[in-house]
């Protein structure tokens, strides 16, 4: 009986650690989900980032965010060097298959004024 029990308890943890390390590769299960802001922020950026873009890049589209509006919103990781009157913000979304040869953006444009005008995803390597 003993055996019997630890070998169930032994099939369990088996189960929740492979729960585990799936789950830390594919947080999302490599599904969208929704944009939130605060996830946005503080969970490591190639783990789900990527996975909120759809609904992040409707959302700007329907807000129509000033530059300092999006900073806000996104924090200020902003990939490359960002100066007032700038006229575009880029966020790394997740690396690709070779790390810091190849990745996922989000590019965001705004016009002249500092007034949203477009976003959307690039793949650059």
């Amino acid at each position: 009986m003993k055996h019997r029990i630890r070998k169930h308890i032994w099939l369990i943890l088996g189960a929740i650690g492979v729960f585990c390390i799936v789950h830390s590769i594919t947080p999302t299960f490599g599904r969208q989900i929704p944009f939130n802001q605060w996830v946005w922020k503080h969970y490591p950026v190639q783990k789900i980032r990527y996975y909120m873009s759809d609904s992040l890049i409707e959302k700007l589209n329907k807000e129509k965010p000033s530059v300092g509006q999006t900073i806000d919103l996104l924090g200020d990781d902003i990939l490359g060097d960002y100066h007032p009157g700038d006229t575009s913000l880029m966020y790394v979304l997740k690396p690709g298959a070779l790390i810091g040869l190849s990745m996922y953006t989000i590019n965001i444009n705004f016009n002249e004024n500092g007034s949203f005008n477009s976003a959307g995803i690039v793949y650059s390597d």
